[in-house]
């Protein structure tokens, strides 16, 4: 008989080893880590001085699409802008999908005026160390308005706005009847706003957890270890706010008139579309209709363009043309008139488009301009006295036109009356000029 004793011993072990696993894969799932929690995302723009066109359509486009964020901050350091901006803004913050947290920042700064309409139209009003905010009486042509029918209706705004969020309606009245002013101590006891913090992380953290008062009910914000996103604005929006400055556009238009009545007074030189170029630009910082302008500089591109064709080459206007083109195009695209139904990926694919080949284009007219130009001066140098050509235009006396000399163009200094087509001969050169006169026999 054959003795087993080494079996039992062995099943013992495998039972052994099958309960300490049942007990440990368990204990290890239990303390693996959790699938972590996505972060909540904040959106971060900041908005600093002139409250203008250019701000309030960032502010609006980037609103329209703000429901994959838990909260929107805007960050504003303003003495005030215009007013039918300040409305839209309003506006865009009372109805975007996404609470809206403003905040004056940094420390020391203020926002005064048409910045404190757009902390009262927040859904959470916070405001940083030293700052300041109020003295929101409207101004009208440089001088505070009394007219009645603006007045009251600022205040309802203002005070619907702090009713909404459960804020002070009569102080918030008062920044706008009686000018008032105040620090950040201040503005939290007379409940028109429920955060002061240090800087952006400070007030997510104290943010969080708090109920907010919206247009469509009540939100409570989750913004715990929140990922801030900064949104900087596009190429369309840094030119509109450069020319929305007042102090840029004032000057535009200004030397956009003194220039226009020049080329009136000395017409043929080309300085009537450069003044009208200036006062179309000028024109947005006073918040003329942007869809226009950028219609208008389109037109003058167009022309430009035409007539360097049609005139066979006067080295300024092809290059001028692209740039007008160009400009015009980023001012439209994405503003265009009327209503619109393209996805909002296209509108910032076809402005990188526009950048890129009116870039190339640009440099590439540029390019051929410098060459022809060296050209031209080398060739009018070459050219003999005593030379024929043809008047390609009609040439008063005393007056510069083109001629074709040589096989190409130049431009030359009519000595006497030259008609279209005639025979002309070269006499000598001026200042990179041709000087030229008809080629028939004088009469006797």
């Amino acid at each position: 008989m054959r003795s087993r004793r080494g079996r039992p011993s062995s099943d013992k072990k495998l039972a052994l080893l099958l309960l300490l696993a049942a007990f440990l894969i368990p204990l290890s799932l239990s303390l693996a880590p959790a699938e972590s929690q996505p972060r909540p995302r904040v959106a971060l723009l900041e908005v600093q001085g002139y409250i203008s066109t250019a701000v309030a359509e960032w502010i609006e486009q980037f609103l329209e699409t703000a429901e994959i964020y838990d909260a929107v901050v805007i960050t504003i350091n303003t003495f005030g802008g215009l007013g039918d901006a300040t409305l839209k803004i309003v506006d865009a913050i009372m109805n975007s999908p996404a609470p809206v947290v403003v905040f004056v920042y940094p420390p020391g700064g203020q926002a005064l005026s048409a910045g404190t309409y757009i902390l009262m139209s927040a859904d959470l009003a916070a405001m940083a160390p030293h700052t300041i905010i109020g003295s929101a009486q409207p101004v009208v042509n440089g001088v505070p308005s009394q007219d009645p029918k603006l007045i009251n209706f600022l205040v309802e705004k203002i005070r619907t706005m702090a009713r909404i969020h459960g804020r002070n309606e009569t102080q918030a009245a008062r920044f706008v009847t009686h000018n008032d002013n105040l620090n950040p101590n201040a503005a939290l006891e007379r409940g028109v706003i429920e955060v002061v913090a240090e800087d952006v992380r400070d007030l997510l953290e104290k943010a969080h957890g708090r109920t907010v008062r919206r247009l469509g009910g009540e939100a409570t914000l989750n913004l715990k270890g929140a990922v801030i996103e900064r949104i900087s604005r596009d190429v369309r929006s840094e030119v509109l706010h450069f020319l929305s400055d007042p102090i840029l556009s004032t000057l535009l238009m200004s030397l956009g008139f003194l220039i226009l009545i020049v080329g009136l007074t000395n017409p043929g030189i080309g300085t009537e579309l450069v003044g009208g170029i200036l006062i179309l630009l000028g024109l947005i910082g006073q918040g003329f209709s942007v869809n226009l302008v950028g219609l208008g500089i389109i037109i003058l591109g167009s022309i430009l363009v035409l007539y360097e064709f049609y005139t066979g080459g006067t080295l300024i206007a092809l290059p001028f043309g692209i740039g007008l083109l160009v400009l015009g195009s980023i001012l439209l695209i994405r503003s265009p008139p009327g209503i619109i139904y393209i996805a909002q990926s296209w509108l910032e694919e076809a402005m990188v488009s526009v950048v890129l080949v009116g870039t190339f284009a640009g440099a590439f007219a540029g390019f051929v301009v410098y060459k022809v130009a060296r050209v031209a001066r080398r060739r009018t140098l070459q050219i003999a006295v005593e030379e024929s050509g043809r008047a390609v235009e009609d040439i008063a006396s005393g007056s510069v036109g083109y001629v074709v000399v040589g096989g190409e163009y130049r431009r030359a200094l009519a000595l006497e009356d030259v008609k279209r087509d005639e025979e002309v001969k070269v006499v000598g050169k001026r200042d990179n000029l041709l000087l030229v006169r008809p080629a028939r026999p004088k009469q006797a």
